[in-house]
C-alpha cells in the first residue's frame, strides 16, 4: 500500500542518514581525541550497551506486535512496558556504576560510564515510545526523531571540538541529542496519538508480555555480546589505545555492513516470508539471487580494503592510528561471512526457524568470547580481529548447513557467477595496487569502482534481467522489518 511504502521510505532514509552522520562524527571524534582517549570513549559506550538489553527485555518488539493486532490495548500495554523500562533502567544504572568501580577503572573512565548510562537510559525510554508508533504503522515521527538526534549530535559535537572540550564533555553531544530524541517522541505521542507516557502496573498484563518477550531478549543478549565483548575485553586485558585502534577500523567495516547488508536483509525478509508459504521454487530463486548480489558487492570490497587499508586509515584517522591498518585488513576478510549472516538470519526467521537461529548465534557468541580470551592476551587488538573472523566463519558454516535444509541453492549458478566476480575483482585489485602509491586514495577508490563496473558489464554480471530483478527485490513491503536504530547506534 502507498502508506506502507511511504512509512518505510521515511524510516529507511532516516536510518541511512543516521549511519552516514554517525560515521562522519565518529571519524572527527577519533581524530580529535586520539587513540587513547578515543579508546576510553568507545569502551564506555560498549560497557553500558552490554547491559542495555535488560532495559527493554525484548518487550519493545512484543509491544509493537501486540498494538498492531489490537490498538485498543495501546495504553495498557505501553504503560506496563514503560513501568518495566523505568525500573529496569534504574537497575542498570546502579549496576554499571557498581561494576565499573569494582573493576578498578580510573576516574575519567568511571565518569564516562556514569554519563553514558544516563544517555542510554534516555534513549531506551524514547525507543519505547517510538515502538508504539511502529505498532500503529506510523514511522514518520521516529524517522524525524532519528534525524533530529543525529543533527543535534553533530552540531553540538562540532562546537565542542572547536572549543577543545575535554574527554568527558565530549559525551555532552550525545546527552543533548538524546534529550531531543526523547522530547520529539513525547511531543508526537501526545499530539498525534493522544497518549501521555504514564507508567502503569498490571501484574497479569506484564507477566503475559514478559512471557512473550524472552526469545527476543535472548537474541538481543547474543547480539550485544557480539558487538561489545571484544571492546570490553580489550580494555580490561590490554589498554585504551588498543581499544581506540581496534574500534577505528571496526567502525569502517560496520558502516558497510549495516548500510549494505542491513538494507538488503530488510528488503529480503518480507519476500522470503511470502514465498516460504506459497512457492518453494521462488524461495530458492530469491535466496540464490540474494547470495549473488552480496558476492557482487562484498568480493570487490574485500579486495579494495586489503589493498587500500593503509592509505584509507592514514587519510581518515591520521598517523596516530597506523596500527589500525592491519586490523582493517583482517576485518575485511570477515566481510563476506558477516554480510551473509544477515541474509541467513532473514531466511531462518522467515522460514520459522528462529529458535535454530538463536541457538546458532548463542554458540557463535560463546566461541567468539573464548577466542577473544585466548587471542587478546597474546596478540592484543590483532587477536580481537582474528576472533571476529573465526566467530563469523563458524556461524556461517552452521547457518549454511541449516539453509541447505530449507532451500535448494543453485550451486552451478553461484559458482559461475562467483568465478566472474572474483576475476573482475582480481583485475580491479591488480590495477589499484599498481597505481595506489601514485594517486590520492580517493582517486584510487573512484578508479576501482569504475573499473569494476566496466568489468561487471563486460562479463555480463549485470544483465537487464538481473537489474530488473534487483529493482523488484527492493520494493518496500514491510516497514516493521526495516533496520531500526539500536541504542549503541544512537550513541555513536
Amino acid at each position: 500500500m502507498a502508506s506502507t511504502a511511504k512509512n518505510t521510505f521515511y524510516l529507511l532514509t532516516a536510518y541511512i542518514y543516521q549511519k552516514l552522520i554517525s560515521l562522519f562524527y565518529f571519524i572527527l571524534l577519533a581524530r580529535y581525541l586520539g587513540a587513547d582517549n578515543f579508546g576510553k570513549y568507545t569502551f564506555a559506550l560498549s560497557f553500558v550497551a552490554l547491559f542495555s538489553v535488560i532495559m527493554d527485555f525484548g518487550l519493545f518488539s512484543v509491544l509493537t506486535r501486540e498494538i498492531a493486532r489490537d490498538r485498543t490495548k495501546t495504553d495498557k500495554y505501553f504503560g506496563n512496558v514503560l513501568t518495566f523500562s523505568l525500573l529496569a533502567g534504574l537497575f542498570v544504572l546502579i549496576l554499571v556504576c557498581v561494576l565499573i568501580n569494582v573493576l578498578g577503572y580510573p576516574l575519567v573512565t568511571r565518569q564516562l560510564v556514569y554519563m553514558t548510562g544516563l544517555i542510554i537510559f534516555l534513549d531506551t525510554l524514547a525507543l519505547s515510545f517510538y515502538f508504539v508508533f511502529r505498532g500503529r504503522l506510523n514511522m514518520k515521527y521516529e524517522a524525524l526523531g532519528i534525524v533530529i538526534h543525529k543533527t543535534a549530535l553533530l552540531a553540538v559535537g562540532l562546537v565542542l571540538i572547536f572549543v577543545k572540550a575535554n574527554l568527558v564533555l565530549m559525551l555532552l553531544p550525545l546527552l543533548v541529542a538524546s534529550c531531543f530524541y526523547l522530547g520529539n517522541a513525547v511531543f508526537f505521542l501526545k499530539r498525534k496519538l493522544g497518549i501521555w507516557p504514564v507508567p502503569r502496573f498490571d501484574k497479569r498484563t506484564l507477566k503475559s508480555l514478559l512471557r512473550l518477550s524472552w526469545p527476543f531478549f535472548i537474541a538481543a543478549v547474543f547480539a550485544k555480546l557480539y558487538s561489545t565483548s571484544d571492546t570490553i575485553l580489550l580494555s580490561y586485558l590490554v589498554d585504551d589505545k588498543a581499544v581506540g585502534w581496534y574500534n577505528a577500523a571496526q567502525k569502517l567495516v560496520n558502516a558497510f555492513l549495516l548500510l549494505i547488508a542491513g538494507s538488503l536483509s530488510s528488503a529480503l525478509y518480507p519476500s522470503l516470508s511470502y514465498y516460504f508459504v506459497r512457492s518453494k521454487q521462488e524461495l530458492n530463486k530469491l535466496f540464490t539471487r540474494a547470495v549473488f548480489y552480496l558476492m557482487l558487492i562484498t568480493v570487490p570490497l574485500v579486495f579494495g580494503l586489503l589493498i587500500l587499508s593503509r592509505p584509507i586509515i592514514l587519510f581518515i584517522y591520521g598517523a596516530g592510528y597506523s596500527p589500525a591498518v592491519l586490523v582493517l585488513a583482517l576485518l575485511s576478510c570477515s566481510i563476506p561471512f558477516m554480510f551473509l549472516d544477515f541474509i541467513m538470519v532473514s531466511l531462518l526467521n522467515a522460514c520459522e526457524k528462529q529458535k535454530i537461529n538463536t541457538v546458532i548465534h548463542g554458540l557463535g557468541v560463546g566461541i567468539f568470547i573464548i577466542l577473544n580470551l585466548i587471542l587478546i592476551p597474546v596478540l592484543s587488538y590483532i587477536g580481537a580481529a582474528l576472533a571476529v573472523f573465526g566467530g563469523f566463519l563458524i556461524i556461517f558454516v552452521l547457518e549454511l548447513v541449516w539453509a541447505g535444509k530449507i532451500v535448494r541453492i543453485d550451486k552451478k549458478y553461484l559458482f559461475k557467477k562467483f568465478g566472474l566476480v572474483f576475476l573482475a575483482s582480481l583485475i580491479m585489485g591488480v590495477i589499484m595496487f599498481l597505481v595506489k602509491d601514485g594517486i590520492h586514495v580517493l582517486f584510487s577508490v573512484a578508479l576501482g569502482i569504475l573499473i569494476y563496473l566496466v568489468l561487471t558489464l563486460a562479463f555480463g554480471l549485470l544483465q537487464k534481467k538481473e537489474i530488473l530483478f534487483f529493482k523488484e527485490f527492493f520494493r518496500f513491503k514491510n516497514p516493521t522489518e526495516v533496520g531500526s536504530p539500536r541504542r549503541s547506534d544512537l550513541c555513536e
